[in-house]
C-alpha cells in the first residue's frame, strides 16, 4: 500500500510522508535548476542552451543512503533509453512484519550539440570534401568495376540473360565472394584512403559533441514517469509480510508499529534535511 495514495490504516503517516516530500522538492528544485551555456548547431551557429547538472542529484542520492543505516538498497542507478534517461534509488527497511520501501527518481531528456570549437567547423569543411571526392570515385570505379563483373562472366558462362546470370550468383558463393573481391580490387588504395579518412573525421565530429540536459522542477507520479515526462519522483510503500508471502496490509494496524515506521520515515527526512540550503 503507497502512503498517501488512498485512506486506510497508513493514513497517520501521511503528514511525515508529505513533510518529506515538501522537503525533497526544495531540494530537487535547486538541483534542476537551470543555466545557460554556449553550444554549436550543426549549421555551425553559436547559440545559448539551458542545461543543469546531474552529478550533484547523483551525489545526493548516494549520500542520503550513505546516512541510513537500518534501510538497504542496491546502490543509485542511471538508466538510459534514447535521449531519456533517469537517476533514481530504491531502499527499504523492516519493521516487524512491515516492509517499508522508498522510491527517489529523477528523469531528464539528454540534448546533443557540437562544443562551440573551431575545430568543429574544420572537421565539417574537410568532410565535406572526402565525400564530394569519395563520389567522384565511386562513380569512375563502379564502372570500371561493372565492366569487370561482365567480362569474368562472360569467360565462364558465354552470353546470358540477366535472370539467368542472377541464379549464378544467388546459387555460388564462391563466385559471388570472388567477384566482390574483384570489385574492391578495382576500388583501389586512394578509396580506402578516403574511406578512413571519413570514419577518422566522423570519430572526430563525435568527440567534438557535448551534452545538455533539460528537466523541470515538478513532482510527477509514476504513470508520469513511464510516459517520459520531466521532473521528479518520490514514494513510500508498505508491505505485510507473513513468512516468507506477502499479504494485503490489515485493516488496522498497530499503534506501536505505526510509530516504528514513522521512526524510520523520519530518518529519511533527516538524511533530505542534510542536503537544504546545502551547494
Amino acid at each position: 500500500m503507497r502512503i498517501g495514495a488512498a485512506s486506510g490504516p497508513l493514513d497517520a503517516l501521511n503528514d511525515t510522508v508529505n513533510d518529506i516530500g515538501v522537503t525533497y522538492d526544495k531540494i530537487m528544485g535547486k538541483r534542476v535548476a537551470m543555466t545557460k551555456v554556449s553550444v554549436m548547431l550543426g549549421d555551425a551557429t553559436i547559440t545559448k542552451q539551458s542545461t543543469f547538472d546531474p552529478a550533484p542529484v547523483n551525489q545526493m542520492f548516494s549520500g542520503i543512503l550513505g546516512r541510513l543505516k537500518n534501510w538497504s538498497s542496491d546502490g543509485v542507478v542511471t538508466t538510459k533509453n534514447e535521449d531519456i534517461r533517469r537517476i533514481f534509488v530504491k531502499f527499504q527497511t523492516r519493521v516487524g512484519s512491515y516492509i517499508v520501501s522508498a522510491h527517489f527518481s529523477l528523469q531528464f531528456h539528454v540534448l546533443l550539440y557540437y562544443v562551440p570549437d573551431q575545430q568543429v567547423i574544420d572537421c565539417q569543411k574537410e568532410l565535406s570534401r572526402v565525400i564530394d571526392e569519395s563520389k567522384s570515385y565511386d562513380t569512375k570505379f563502379a564502372d570500371i568495376s561493372e565492366q569487370i563483373i561482365a567480362e569474368k562472366l562472360t569467360s565462364l558462362y558465354g552470353e546470358m540473360n540477366p535472370e539467368e546470370l542472377f541464379e549464378k550468383l544467388y546459387r555460388d558463393d564462391t563466385l559471388r565472394q570472388d567477384l566482390e573481391n574483384r570489385a574492391d580490387e578495382t576500388r583501389g588504395d586512394k578509396m580506402r584512403q578516403l574511406d578512413e579518412q571519413k570514419v577518422k573525421l566522423f570519430d572526430k565530429l563525435d568527440s567534438l559533441l557535448t551534452e545538455t540536459y533539460q528537466t523541470t522542477p515538478t513532482v510527477i507520479d509514476e504513470a508520469r514517469l513511464v510516459t517520459g515526462e520531466e521532473g521528479y519522483l518520490y514514494s513510500f510503500d508498505v508491505e505485510y509480510m507473513r513468512g516468507r508471502t506477502r499479504h494485503p496490509i490489515p485493516h488496522k494496524i498497530s499503534l506501536n508499529v505505526i510509530e516504528k515506521i514513522r521512526s524510520q520515515l523520519k530518518d529519511v527526512h533527516a538524511a533530505l534535511l542534510s542536503y537544504d540550503d546545502a551547494d
